[in-house]
């Protein structure tokens, strides 16, 4: 979803954004300016997402206690006097959403001692865990599955996608302005390294390092880890939604913060060094498109008839 939906507004933005410089015949210095008042109004968006985050699954010994307290980040005890006389093994998730509102990692960690049906339409009796939650006074009973989350957490989801959107599409608003400052900002014969070692600093300081740094940060907020067949560590079953969004959200706002600083230095140096040259615009259709060689004076001398030598030089 979050891929299908933010690249129309990409694209749009990249297409608005060409549109924009030939307009308004940005020069040099317009187009950095541009280009990074849409980065920096994009960057500034995106921190309204950690305002959208859904709530922790509540799992008992996980994210809340066995009495339906919450308890810190990685200070969770599968155990507790409610089970300790089920010899339960600690390294399963099957999880189960007891009738107090608690989701428990396993049938035997809630307690249970009997079932009735089948599959997934088991359902669990004399649960001792569901008794130690003090505001509970129903039936001791648990299904299969997780406990659902609220509404109100797919209703977030959608204003996470529209934000998400919203600054795709200004990022890529100032895109074809910074790719033309690359253009326009070297000398011709190394335009093409120029962009190669653009896209080369690129795909090495982010393209290829980002999933190992992310993926071992977002390993680190996991609060339960599933096994193989062999015993090793597989997937995560649960992760702490908070910390997630902290450290999804946080990491690229700490990577980006500082990039805004070189950005303003070099604004200054575009501007000092083009301002009194009159920037030129970018795109083709200045003076800067005149031709300088030879060959092509020899045409124009060909399209002005009647002139003499020195005026068609002139």
């Amino acid at each position: 979803l979050s891929g299908l939906t933010s690249l129309p507004p990409v694209g749009i933005g990249i297409f608005l954004g060409g549109l924009i410089m030939k307009k308004y015949k940005m020069g040099i210095v317009g187009a950095t300016k541009f280009a990074f008042t849409m980065s920096f109004v994009a960057y500034s968006i995106t921190f309204l997402h950690f305002f959208v985050g859904c709530e922790n699954h509540v799992v008992a010994a996980m994210t809340v206690s066995y009495e339906g307290k919450p308890i810190p980040y990685h200070e969770n005890a599968l155990f507790s006097g409610c089970n300790s006389d089920c010899k339960c093994v600690s390294n399963v998730w099957d999880p189960v959403c007891g009738n107090n509102g608690l989701t428990y990692v396993s049938a035997c960690l809630a307690g249970c001692t009997t079932s009735v049906g089948h599959g997934k339409n088991t359902v669990f009796h004399n649960c001792s865990c569901l008794e130690a939650s003090s505001s509970w006074t129903g039936n001791s009973s648990a299904t299969l599955g997780q406990c659902p989350k609220s509404e109100d957490c797919s209703k977030k989801f959608i204003y996470y996608i529209v934000i998400q959107v919203i600054t795709g599409f200004f990022s890529a608003l100032g895109g074809t302005p910074a790719y033309m400052i690359v253009f326009r900002c070297v000398q011709p014969e190394l335009k093409s390294l120029a962009v190669g070692l653009y896209t080369l600093i690129v795909r090495m300081l982010a393209g290829i390092p980002a999933p190992v740094y992310f993926g071992a940060l977002i390993d680190r907020t996991c609060l339960k880890w599933g096994s193989t067949r062999c015993g090793q560590r597989g997937a995560c079953r649960l992760y702490d939604s908070d910390a997630y969004r902290y450290v999804y959200l946080g990491l690229p706002a700490v990577l980006r913060a500082p990039s805004y600083l070189i950005a303003i230095f070099f604004y200054i140096l575009v501007k000092k060094h083009f301002q009194n040259k009159n920037s030129k615009p970018i795109e083709n259709g200045g003076r800067e498109d005149v031709p300088m060689n030879k060959e092509d004076n020899c045409k124009i001398k060909e399209r002005l008839p009647g002139f003499s030598d020195a005026e068609n030089e002139s």
